[in-house]
């Protein structure tokens, strides 16, 4: 496995059921010492939606924080509504520290800087080999959430599922199977007036291709430790999103 560090790690909100942003935010800030500087901007409808050029937003909000008891009154009262996935961004918070962006949040994604993960390099796409990967070293329970947006309308698209242990397909039969009966699914194995009786897992896997774009596995133990499996990276990655040594003191 190849550990990286200096990159950004991206987390759709919507993959994250109780949209728990905020506690991403603790984590990767507890990770650094105060004083941070933290960044509320605004875009206007007018101005650039590009994301990585802040140069017309407006600044809602600019402060050092010096302590975390501080930077807790601030987020407690922060509010950033959830959008779903690949909008345009109307708010942003940015914090940095020392000049460097460690994190950042948007209407629908939060990414952070420096997180340490692992680059599953012979995972490919496949579901199996996921799983194989991560669950050996997770911390249960671990819950899963799969998106499957390219084949399923947006609405009712992503699922969440917790396992107790490795049995991961179990609870896939149990909680998604029944996706590949859905009016919007054209399987490339079998018609709509041909579907057998009885569909098997083999089936969903090749219906809900994590090849195709904004079909994800996400998943979280008890620990914070995530592992994401997506188009976007033909290998898996698990991220330490809450264990990053090498922190500053």
């Amino acid at each position: 496995m190849l550990v990286e560090r200096n990159d950004w790690i991206d987390v759709f909100r919507e993959l994250l059921p109780r949209d728990d942003w905020k506690d991403l935010v603790r984590l990767q800030v507890s990770q650094h010492a105060y004083p941070v500087e933290v960044k509320f901007l605004e875009r206007s409808l007018k101005q650039n939606p590009n994301i990585g050029d802040f140069s017309n937003w407006t600044v809602r909000s600019h402060m050092i924080m010096t302590d975390a008891a501080q930077f807790e009154r601030f987020l407690e009262h922060l509010v950033i509504e959830q959008q779903e996935m690949a909008t345009e961004a109307e708010v942003t918070l940015i914090i940095q520290k020392q000049g460097q962006e460690i994190i950042r949040v948007t209407n629908d994604c939060v990414s952070m800087y420096g997180v340490a993960y692992e680059e599953l390099e012979d995972v490919g796409t496949e579901y199996e080999n996921f799983f194989d990967a991560v669950l050996p070293h997770a911390t249960f329970p671990v819950e899963v959430v799969f998106c499957g947006r390219d084949v399923l309308e947006n609405d009712d698209s992503i699922h969440v599922m917790t396992l107790h242990d490795s049995n991961w397909q179990a609870v896939f039969e149990e909680h998604v199977l029944h996706l590949l009966n859905r009016k919007e699914v054209t399987s490339r194995l079998f018609s709509k007036d041909a579907r057998p009786t009885q569909q098997t897992l083999e089936d969903f896997m090749s219906e809900f291709s994590l090849l195709m774009a904004y079909n994800f596995i996400v998943t979280r133990d008890a620990t914070d430790r995530f592992g994401m499996l997506d188009h976007f990276c033909t290998n898996g990655k698990i991220a330490h999103f809450g264990n990053i040594s090498g922190a500053d003191e």
